[in-house]
């Protein structure tokens, strides 16, 4: 007789990616937010360009990702940083990784779905069963996996209306998603409002040179 075991997606996030990590990601991309916002109403070149308001999402994306290597760089994240790129070297993208864990974050339209489909994203997904093995009958999480997860907000708005933590499926869905931004809320009773005031809160020049790829391009050299 064979018996089913399910495993649970959340106790790998939660065991992997602890709570004190999930609420500094959440705070990280509501400063992104807002930092975005004040780069884009206060930056004169994007003033008067036609059709701007289609920069501001990749404006967004680029923030998040900047603060997450800035946190990383800082030691505020337990985890390091590097430049992945898609299947033609055309796109380049920010991950945080360690032994354990490897995080990409993506701007979705909801709060379920994965990151779009990419090669880059796409060879990295599997089934959440293989996050797991069987010692004594019983499911553990594997220890010798790096284990996959996405970090994904939206969408088109100030603040995030969401932020999602899971383990993404190959339908395109987030497996034990977590709502980091519903989990901050019942922990401190309130969602995280950002403190940024002006786009000095952090150096706008190395928002430059990381958006220009400048910072992937000082560490081939200084390797």
């Amino acid at each position: 007789m064979f018996f089913v075991i399910n495993p649970d997606p959340r106790e790998v996030i939660e065991e992997y990616i602890p709570l004190n990590v999930r609420a500094l990601l959440a705070k990280e991309i509501t400063d992104a937010y807002q930092w975005s916002e004040l780069i884009f109403n206060n930056t004169a070149a994007f003033k008067s360009l036609r059709g701007r308001y289609k920069l501001l999402p990749e404006i967004k994306n680029l923030a998040v990702e900047f603060l997450m290597m800035q946190a990383s760089k800082s030691g505020k994240l337990p985890l390091k940083y590097r430049t992945g790129y898609n299947s033609n070297h055309s796109h380049s993208f920010t991950e945080l990784y360690d032994d354990n864990v490897l995080l990409h974050f993506n701007q979705v339209k909801s709060k379920n779905k994965c990151g779009r489909k990419a090669y880059c994203r796409d060879r990295l997904v599997k089934p959440v069963q293989s996050y797991f093995d069987i010692e004594d009958n019983s499911l553990v999480v594997e220890e010798n996996v790096q284990k996959y997860f996405q970090v994904n907000h939206g969408y088109q708005s100030e603040t995030p209306l969401f932020i999602s933590l899971g383990i993404p499926n190959s339908m395109g869905i987030l497996e034990g998603r977590i709502s980091l931004l519903d989990e901050i809320t019942v922990i401190e009773g309130a969602r995280p409002v950002s403190q940024v005031k002006e786009i000095d809160d952090f150096d706008f020049e190395d928002f430059q040179r990381f958006a220009e790829g400048a910072e992937e391009n000082d560490k081939q050299q200084s390797s």
